[in-house]
């Protein structure tokens, strides 16, 4: 009986729900909260909550929606279902920060929270946005508990954050003329505008391309869209990127319009780009060799070309100079190289790349005597000249190794990490070198008139220990994204495995390089694939040449009734008579420099 008629009644809800609140308060710590009644004029949240940071308030609040019921039975799975308003949780969509159910259980005494967000996707799933009911229940199945509180406080501040970040963008923006084209935020919450990327790329893109910052750099171009049209240095930056991570449909895009706006570049930047674009199509496959080496010498012979063009010219001149001096042609080639790399002291990166290439063809030239001088030594088993010969060689291999760790130092102070497994792989291949010309040499068969094919056991087991380098090697190209470089690593271990007689697992390997050329469309590989499937490999040819010109020999000293005297051994005194000197056409390998840099050669 209601003894006060003209007062407003209680219902029961109601006072579950008051009980329910009063009970909640507490659980929420007050170091890291602040709870407040949303009772002014409520329709649809009952709890405003903030966090704190180090006891500061933040301004970054959640909502809380709060159910209470002591009739509802629980589910097999420990759940509860509760019916919501579809109007109240649009209404909680539409408070900006993150929301929250949480149903009390009265007769328990627990608490139960269900994401807003969650049980919106729940909604969606089950209906047509066109055809939403008026209620829908939500299951209730999380308890609330410790892990529930750092999640409700987690999901809080990170949408604050979120919003203070592009609060800042937005007002920032808002004092320009142009409106922003957009905003991009990525995994970490961080807030760009398209515009700020952009602008970035563009007075700092060179900088990365030379600190072999890629996956920045492709990290930025694809959080720069929506975009209109862009200058050509972005598009040219964001190609080279993509060319270099062997993403070459997306660099034959963006090099094309860098290509299609050249006028608008500076001239070295012109050479660049254009010279990249060719390089582009060229591993697509959609130029063949001839059209790009003819298309890339007109553009690295520009006076207006870069230093990385102006080497690669100069390393083209070399290869093409039909002067017969090997010294004075490697020489030409060597100063040329030193003016270029001098003309920038603080380009580091490409003072590395001129004084590889100076080793390497300093390399060639160096192994190509040592046979020439090796030639005739073949089959004795005593010669003062071939003693002579190895003497000489020692010289010149602790030479190159000694540059070659000095320039491995450089790279490393300058943190050229690519530079370092380049330079890793030279060191491999000279010694890879090394091995099948002297295994040539002494495993002559005279009456076959052929090389032997086995490997001593001295070398077999450290081409073994190149294969486990290598495939370390191989893994540092691979997060680079350095695909042709990846492939030439691939090419070297079947090298070595074929030479060693590994059928099977040179086969394997095979398989590895069809696979990342197939991968990576890089179609212009594919031709090097073919050729090295048909026999077309270093240690073949060098072996099949030589044996031909020894074979020769063979036959030239019979017809000529000397063959008796070609193979007795040649002792120190019947060289001396015979005034025999090996000939090199370097007495020592050329100096490389390092401007106000102390390198070591340990």
């Amino acid at each position: 009986m209601n003894r006060n008629p003209q007062l407003p009644r209680s219902s029961r809800q109601e006072t579950l729900e008051t009980d329910s609140r009063n009970r909640l308060a507490p659980l929420f710590n007050v170091e890291l909260f602040e709870l407040r009644p949303e009772n002014l004029r409520d329709k649809g949240i009952d709890i405003i909550g903030e966090i704190k940071q180090d006891n500061a308030y933040t301004n970054f609040r959640f909502a809380i929606q709060l159910k209470a019921t002591e009739s509802v039975k629980k589910q097999k799975d420990g759940a509860m279902s509760y019916p919501i308003e579809v109007n109240n949780l649009q209404y909680l969509l539409n408070f900006g920060s993150p929301a929250f159910y949480i149903l009390h259980d009265h007769p328990e005494n627990q608490f139960y929270i269900a994401s807003v967000a969650e049980v919106y996707r729940s909604l969606m799933s089950k209906h047509r946005p066109d055809q939403l009911p008026k209620t829908f229940k939500v299951k209730f199945i999380d308890l609330l508990n410790k892990a529930q509180f750092d999640r409700i406080y987690k999901e809080t501040f990170d949408n604050g954050t979120l919003l203070k970040k592009l609060s800042s963008h937005i007002r920032m923006q808002s004092q320009n003329e142009r409106p922003p084209t957009g905003f991009v935020i990525d995994e970490l919450q961080d807030v760009y505008s398209v515009e700020q990327n952009i602008a970035f790329i563009e007075q700092v893109g060179h900088h990365l391309l030379n600190q072999h910052a890629l996956p920045q750099i492709v990290d930025i171009e694809q959080r720069s869209h929506p975009r209109g049209k862009v200058s050509a240095i972005f598009n040219m930056i964001c190609g080279v990127a993509y060319l270099h991570q062997a993403n070459l449909f997306k660099a034959v895009e963006l090099l094309k319009l860098a290509y299609n706006d050249r006028d608008s570049l500076h001239p070295e930047d012109r050479s660049m780009v254009a010279y990249q674009f060719f390089h582009a199509k060229y591993l697509l496959g959609l130029t063949d060799v001839e059209e790009f080496s003819k298309v890339a010498a007109e553009i690295m012979a520009n006076e207006d070309a870069g230093t990385f063009l102006q080497l690669s010219n100069l390393h083209n001149q070399f290869v093409a100079s039909k002067e017969p001096d090997q010294g004075k042609k490697l020489r030409t080639y060597y100063e040329g190289a030193m003016r270029i790399a001098n003309k920038h002291p603080g380009f580091h990166d490409m003072r590395v790349v001129a004084y590889a290439k100076v080793l390497h063809a300093e390399a060639i030239l160096l192994l190509h005597e040592l046979a020439k001088n090796s030639l005739l030594t073949m089959g004795r088993k005593v010669d003062a000249f071939y003693d002579l010969v190895e003497a000489d060689w020692l010289k010149f291999d602790e030479q190159f190794l000694n540059q070659l760790q000095a320039l491995y130092g450089y790279a490393l102070k300058h943190r050229n990490f690519p530079a370092l497994s380049n330079l890793m792989m030279e060191k491999i291949e000279w010694e890879f070198a090394k091995i099948y010309h002297f295994h040539s040499f002494c495993s002559w068969n005279k009456d076959t008139l052929s090389i032997g094919t086995e490997v001593i056991e001295e070398d077999r087991v450290l081409l073994e220990k190149f294969l486990t380098d290598i495939d370390k090697i191989a893994e540092t190209y691979d997060r680079l994204q350095q695909r042709e470089n990846q492939f030439n690593c691939l090419r070297c271990k079947y090298e070595i495995l074929d030479f060693l007689g590994n059928t099977e697992e040179a086969a394997q390997i095979t398989e590895e390089m069809k696979t990342l050329i197939s991968t990576y469309d890089m179609n212009a590989l594919r031709r090097t694939y073919e050729q090295l499937l048909q026999g077309d490999i270093k240690h073949r040819k060098f072996m099949a040449d030589l044996t031909e010109r020894r074979a020769m020999v063979d036959r030239i000293a019979k017809n000529s009734g000397i063959y008796e005297h070609l193979y007795k051994d040649i002792d120190e005194e019947m060289n001396r008579v015979l005034k025999r000197q090996p000939e090199w056409s370097l007495t020592e390998l050329f100096p490389l420099s390092y401007p106000g840099e102390k390198v070591s050669n340990e």
